[in-house]
């Protein structure tokens, strides 16, 4: 289960942001016709929220497999410059369960939970702001096909 098409679907959506707003910006800069501080100062503003969000927002690329007696979950963050690869390897037999929390919009988050010892361990959230109600769907069904 991933969410390939989604994850690419909102890197589109913010690179097409980003590439508007910033020509807006420069072209108020440089066209005598667009010279008004109101539009290079909110120009400016919307394009550097929009790489903010796009880069603090947690969405992330997501895969999820089953192999053997564990389960492998790999993520990046989908902008497109300082990307950080990381997976987590979770024994079936360990996990005890999920949680959703977040925003819709914005850090929306995956907290998996296992029994470790005697005690009850949490893996650090896995952000899933790039996932369709389908994706958040196919998350569950395969939970539940854990469980």
């Amino acid at each position: 289960m991933n969410n390939r098409k989604t994850a690419g679907s909102f890197q589109l959506i913010f690179t097409f942001g980003i590439i508007i707003f910033a020509a807006l910006f420069v072209c108020s800069l440089t066209i005598d016709v667009l010279m008004h501080i109101w539009l290079q100062w909110t120009s400016g503003f919307i394009a550097a929220l929009i790489v903010y969000f796009f880069v603090y927002g947690g969405y992330y690329y997501f895969e999820i497999d089953k192999v053997d007696d564990h389960f492998e979950v790999r993520f990046y963050n989908s902008f497109p410059f300082g990307r950080d690869f990381k997976m987590f390897r979770v024994p079936i037999t360990a996990f005890i369960k999920y949680e959703i929390n977040g925003n819709k919009f914005y850090r929306k988050k995956l907290l998996l939970f296992q029994m470790s010892s005697s005690q009850l361990a949490k893996y650090p959230p896995i952000y899933i702001t790039a996932f369709s109600s389908k994706d958040l769907n196919d998350l569950k069904k395969f939970f539940a096909s854990i469980k």
